[in-house]
């Protein structure tokens, strides 16, 4: 996937600029029933916090979104592509993902006074993947238009912290409360 927004040329020498690209997600292996059920809950996947943020803004859309890191270029703005409705009902996802803003895995990070003001437009869901003796551990999802100040389209997200000895509610939340706090102008959570 190009990130450019349709600005480079066509020929563009991509080698160097790996960052203007995105890689597909992938799969470990699967041998067995027990590889397969690890699979079912989030494990064994491989993906990048962009497509993480893909996917929760998807989910908000309701429909495919195209991340760019170009806005413009020599007077050029980049191009969209339209967006594909996604053909699955969303309402129970998005229902789990206020939940746990609220009451779930990242409420608790998410008290703080500096995120008051986005708790209800916000949404997530936290992850955490075991490796070796640490974890993985994730925080995605999106903010509604409108939830900071200034913010007029939704806007997804995703924090990845690698090789935590806590959760994705105890360590990933928290970055992204803090990040709030920052954007919002309120204080910034204690950890």
């Amino acid at each position: 996937m190009r990130l450019d927004g349709g600005l480079l040329p066509a020929d563009f020498d991509w080698r160097q600029y790996d960052a203007l690209q995105a890689t597909p997600a992938g799969f470990d292996p699967i041998r067995s029933r027990h590889e397969l059920r690890q699979m079912s809950i989030g494990l064994r996947m491989q993906a990048t916090p962009l497509q993480m943020a893909m996917a929760a803004g998807a989910i908000g859309q309701g429909a495919t979104v195209a991340p760019r890191l170009l806005q413009s270029l020599d007077g050029r703005q980049a191009q969209t592509p339209a967006p594909r409705k996604l053909d699955v009902r969303l309402d129970r996802i998005r229902a789990g993902m206020r939940g746990v803003v609220e009451r779930g895995t990242a409420a608790k990070a998410l008290r703080c006074a500096g995120c008051a003001s986005v708790r209800a437009g916000l949404y997530g869901k936290t992850g955490t993947a075991p490796v070796e003796d640490d974890a993985t551990v994730w925080f995605t999802g999106w903010l509604e238009p409108h939830t900071l100040p200034g913010q007029a389209r939704r806007l997804a997200f995703a924090v990845f912290v690698s090789r935590s000895e806590a959760g994705g509610g105890d360590h990933a939340a928290p970055v992204m409360a803090a990040l709030l706090a920052t954007l919002t102008g309120g204080s910034v959570p204690e950890r």
